[in-house]
């Protein structure tokens, strides 16, 4: 993957995560009573979650380049 593709996935993968984070902060600004632990713990399955999608994207774009030899064809 070039350099100019990686730093595009960044910035949008970026730019989801900060609208996400805000419309969050947004929603946490209106419930005044919510455990911080119970916050802390579901932005980590949250982010955690964000995580293992882009680096399976990421796996499964650099699985399309591998190159089927000739004799993994025949029987």
């Amino acid at each position: 993957m070039d350099t100019a593709k990686l730093v595009g996935l960044a910035f949008l993968g970026g730019g989801i995560f900060l609208l996400i984070a805000y419309g969050i902060y947004k929603a946490l600004e209106n419930v005044t009573s919510i455990d911080p632990v119970i916050l802390i713990s579901s932005l980590a399955i949250l982010f955690g979650i964000v995580v293992l999608l882009i680096a399976t994207a990421m796996d499964k774009k650099s699985g399309e380049e591998k190159k089927i030899k000739k004799e993994d064809l025949e029987p």
